[in-house]
């Protein structure tokens, strides 16, 4: 097994309950990561399976009762850690009890308006969430951004790029939201409207660096799945191991089990997903999540890809773009 990257959600804890969240009511469970399960699996991942990257979510990572602890034994290990936050006061003072080159973060932002992010999330987290971007900036840390869209914010996304390459982001990701957690059905966005908002931004002048997911790829293209390659693993509180997010909430989605030593195999979700239809080339899990997204899909002559199947849109000063594709391992 290799995996470049794995995420480690340390804590269901979240002081948010954001619209579009995919972790939905497990955060009411508020369980934390044992401790020696979090150190185990660092030492196995580095050891065993190549992982020189680590991304450190919830969700908020920041309330994670041991979050020093998990950074400071990240490092010591000799990984690149990242924390994937939303934000809040706890990452600004998280930041000045640490080197610059402890971690690195990535902070969601739904929409450039208060009001917009704010109904989102929770009164006064866009200012928050501004501020801990431009102090990390400040600091030299990496910082990067994410970009959940839905039909609740696509006329913002645009405008949020904006605003984010304003503050210096090192690049942002734009996500495509499913109905997952607490998002509805009627909260995604269409096929032909995904493909415009990616034209926009590749026309779109002064953007920062953007990793757009690949939803929705044409027909002929082959798919790269993480689930299938086992090449992403991603760790919860209650010791479940996802090979792929989009599992997250199906019954026995969890290919794995983290044992505190090992990965222990879920045959139960062998059974259920591991037999994929022939000739289909969607991503397995779209159909279980839901079955009108490849039929959506395949009404314009695409097919359902791969989450993690990035293509790079950087928009140059003159609204130049250079397109280019890769298979980003992070839940980013």
């Amino acid at each position: 097994m290799h995996v470049p990257t794995a995420d480690i959600y340390v804590t269901y804890r979240c002081n948010m309950r954001c619209r579009h969240c995919f972790v939905g009511s497990a955060l009411d469970r508020e369980t934390d990561l044992p401790r020696d399960a979090l150190i185990g699996f660092l030492r196995t991942a580095w050891s065993d399976w190549s992982t020189r990257e680590i991304s450190l979510l919830g969700g908020e990572p920041t309330l994670y009762p041991d979050i020093d602890l998990a950074i400071r034994a990240g490092r010591e290990i000799g990984f690149q850690v990242r924390v994937v936050s939303n934000g809040g006061p706890a990452l600004l003072r998280m930041m000045g009890r640490h080197d610059t080159t402890d971690f690195g973060i990535a902070v969601s932002v739904d929409a450039a308006s208060p009001d917009r992010h704010d109904a989102i999330r929770r009164p006064g987290s866009l200012r928050s969430a501004l501020r801990c971007v431009a102090a990390a900036r400040e600091q030299g840390r990496p910082v990067s951004a994410i970009l959940s869209v839905g039909r609740h914010n696509l006329d913002q996304a645009v405008a949020t790029l904006r605003l984010l390459g304003g503050l210096g982001v090192d690049h942002v990701n734009v996500h495509y939201v499913t109905d997952r957690g607490f998002a509805s059905a009627e909260m995604l966005v269409g096929v032909p409207e995904w493909l415009r908002l990616r034209d926009e931004i590749a026309a779109t002048p002064g953007l920062p660096p953007v990793r757009f997911e690949g939803t929705f790829q044409p027909a002929g293209r082959p798919l790269v799945c993480a689930a299938e390659q086992e090449s992403m693993l991603m760790l919860f509180p209650d010791l479940r191991v996802y090979s792929c997010s989009m599992y997250l909430g199906l019954p026995h989605g969890n290919a794995f089990r983290w044992s505190g030593r090992a990965l222990v195999r879920n045959a139960r979700f062998d059974a259920r997903y591991g037999s994929p239809v022939p000739g289909v080339r969607h991503c397995p899990a779209s159909r279980f999540v839901n079955a009108s997204l490849p039929r959506s899909a395949e009404s314009v002559g695409r097919t359902v890809g791969c989450i993690f199947d990035k293509e790079l849109l950087n928009a140059g000063p003159a609204g130049s773009t250079v397109a280019s594709r890769t298979t980003d391992r992070r839940e980013l």
